[in-house]
């Protein structure tokens, strides 16, 4: 029996990064909570519709609830949705402060219940691909990484994220991605460094963003803005026994964005030309490839979070981790301001 959701806002994140997922998981849209019932029934017309966020923590269809909401709402809304004995998942970034994580945790814990963040960059193409070369030890042990999520925003809309709020800012938004995946490879650093910069014009929150951290010998740059094509660099991480580069950001978006889902062929299958350059060192000779891509698989995080649900495994983020992540992003932005190294 599929899993029965309700997604907590129907804007760009529910309608696109969410919903879409759900069939090819073995998950069910059974509510949403959104003000435009006619924009939800266009696209899930029997759904059952929402006005508030209340109203569908008390369905007793659903399951699991979905927070596709601005990051202020992200801490209290996960509360309210426990305490009805909801599972929850959070959009990233799973609370604006870690202190707000700890007790989201403890929550979920004396409910009974899982607290997740939807770190859906686990599961793109290229952070795939890396992470199998990575573990195989085809790089050998790493010495530097650097990763750029970036692309072209150049003007100051009027939206929630471009606003002064708890959880908002390009660290917050971009910028947990990249930290949550050098987590996942990594483990915490001793210690980071950030700088965070408005770059924009009319800008009021940070949108520029470089972040360097240490993890014994090993040093990772991290770096997010509004001023590069999605073509630029996305990886370059060398180890010492290889390197890895790659070009282009993962094309599950783009494809989501386009109307496709999981279900398609096709779906987060990145053509030849985005494939990483592989360089590995044999005797002191160096031999280069074009490693095939993964494929994405966004949807994998429902999937396992079904599974985690239904089985009691792991859910496929920790909210231990995600609270991590709130940590790093902290400790950069303390260090932005004070101008030296920050322990997370």
């Amino acid at each position: 029996m599929a899993l029965k959701v309700g997604v907590v806002g129907y804007g760009l994140a529910g309608k696109v990064f969410h919903a879409p997922l759900f069939p090819a998981a073995g998950v069910d849209l059974v509510a949403v909570a959104s003000s435009d019932a006619a924009k939800v029934h266009a696209d899930h017309p029997g759904v059952t519709v929402h006005p508030t966020p209340a109203a569908l923590f008390a369905d007793p269809d659903v399951e699991l609830a979905v927070l596709a909401t601005p990051s202020p709402t992200h801490a209290p809304l996960m509360l309210e949705a426990l305490a009805a004995g909801k599972h929850i998942v959070s959009d990233k970034p799973f609370t604006p402060t870690a202190a707000e994580a700890e007790q989201v945790i403890a929550a979920a814990a004396k409910a009974g219940r899982i607290a997740t963040c939807f770190q859906n960059r686990r599961w793109d193409s290229d952070f795939l691909t890396l992470r199998k070369l990575i573990d195989s030890g085809a790089l050998g042990e790493i010495k530097s990484y650097r990763a750029h999520f970036e692309f072209y925003r150049g003007g100051v809309a009027d939206r929630w994220q471009e606003k002064p709020a708890p959880g908002v800012g390009i660290h917050y938004d971009l910028g947990a991605h990249l930290i949550d995946q050098v987590l996942r490879l990594f483990g915490l650093p001793d210690w980071a460094e950030g700088d965070l910069v408005i770059q924009r014009q009319g800008g009021e929150i940070p949108d520029g963003f470089h972040a360097r951290m240490g993890h014994g010998a090993l040093r990772v740059d991290l770096f997010a803005n509004y001023y590069a094509p999605d073509h630029s660099t996305r990886y370059a991480v060398h180890g010492s026994s290889g390197s890895y580069m790659k070009r282009f950001m993962d094309i599950q978006e783009d494809q989501l964005r386009a109307g496709m889902t999981p279900l398609d062929d096709g779906y987060g299958v990145e053509p030849q030309d985005r494939w990483a350059r592989v360089t590995t060192y044999d005797g002191g000779e160096a031999s280069t490839r074009f490693e095939p891509s993964i494929p994405g698989a966004h949807h994998q995080f429902y999937a396992l979070l079904r599974e985690a649900i239904e089985k009691g495994t792991p859910p496929p983020v920790l909210a231990e981790e995600a609270r991590d992540t709130i940590r790093v992003i902290e400790a950069i932005a303390e260090s932005s301001k004070a101008g030296k190294r920050v322990s997370p």
